[in-house]
């Protein structure tokens, strides 16, 4: 971080479904560092998949955020106001600007391949050689990621080829993949700090891979902590399909199951517990 620029962190819910209790044990863990730090939280909900997102999962996320007492910042306050100001899909123009620079700088490319061909996080038609058009309906377009292309986050080298593939930036329906938004909106709000669980190791480095063809500093030289994941009684981990049904049981005795997770898992990452 930049000597005398101000530590911020932030809450990333996407609406999707509803949130699981392992969600919840996050929320706690980013708040309690931006406590620690001084940081500013910023909340920016990752509303981007229209076909999974609800109105009823947005509610759910400021409910279950006043549940927990959690304040942040930054971002919208409610449902109307993520809508009207600070939903993801009114920065489209933003999204597209870094994914052609990343096109034009030969770091990316249009792919034909859909999941129906056997692709998903790798080309395997050779559409990098094909040097197909770019057009919405058509293709998407991928990162290309060389072989041999590490990136060191939390103390840990990932190779990227192996994990992450040649991942889309651009869909084929005219939205940014996740990877892409996420790296321009921590840069929008000059992110410092990311609180993940261990499973988004690989993630994270794609997004410090990808920061740094952007030239996005914030997101190449932010702090990311992954804690250990939460899981559930049959060591299987937490997922929000589980719960598409109905929302969290919001219950005293869970809210302190949550708060003794979070306690837990907080010393974990550098990050005091709180009570």
């Amino acid at each position: 971080m930049e000597p005398g620029r101000p530590a911020t962190t932030r809450l990333a819910p996407t609406p999707s479904g509803y949130l699981h209790a392992g969600n919840a044990v996050n929320f706690l863990l980013v708040r309690w560092l931006a406590d620690d730090l001084g940081a500013r939280v910023a909340l920016r909900i990752d509303d981007l998949d229209a076909d999974r997102s609800r109105p009823a999962y947005v509610d759910d996320i400021f409910a279950v955020l006043d549940w927990l007492g959690i304040a942040w910042d930054d971002g919208p306050s409610c449902a109307a106001d993520l809508s009207t100001r600070f939903s993801l899909e009114l920065r489209r123009d933003a999204h597209r600007a870094a994914a052609q620079q990343l096109l034009q700088g030969g770091q990316a490319y249009p792919c034909a391949c859909s999941r129906r061909d056997g692709g998903g996080q790798r080309c395997v038609a050779g559409c990098r050689a094909a040097v197909l058009p770019w057009r919405t309906g058509q293709t998407a377009l991928r990162l290309h990621v060389p072989a041999g292309t590490t990136a060191f986050v939390d103390g840990h080298a990932v190779g990227l080829p192996a994990d992450v593939g040649d991942p889309i930036l651009w869909r084929r329906d005219g939205h940014a993949s996740y990877h892409l938004a996420n790296v321009v909106e921590d840069q929008r709000l000059q992110v410092t700090h990311v609180v993940r669980g261990a499973d988004l190791r690989e993630s994270s480095a794609l997004h410090v891979h990808l920061a740094r063809l952007l030239e996005a500093r914030a997101v190449a030289e932010a702090t990311y902590l992954h804690h250990p994941l939460i899981t559930d009684a049959t060591g299987g981990k937490l997922s929000k399909s589980q719960l598409r049904a109905g929302p969290m049981d919001r219950t005293r005795a869970l809210k302190e199951e949550i708060l003794g997770l979070a306690q837990e898992l907080a010393p974990t990452i550098g990050i005091s517990p709180r009570r």
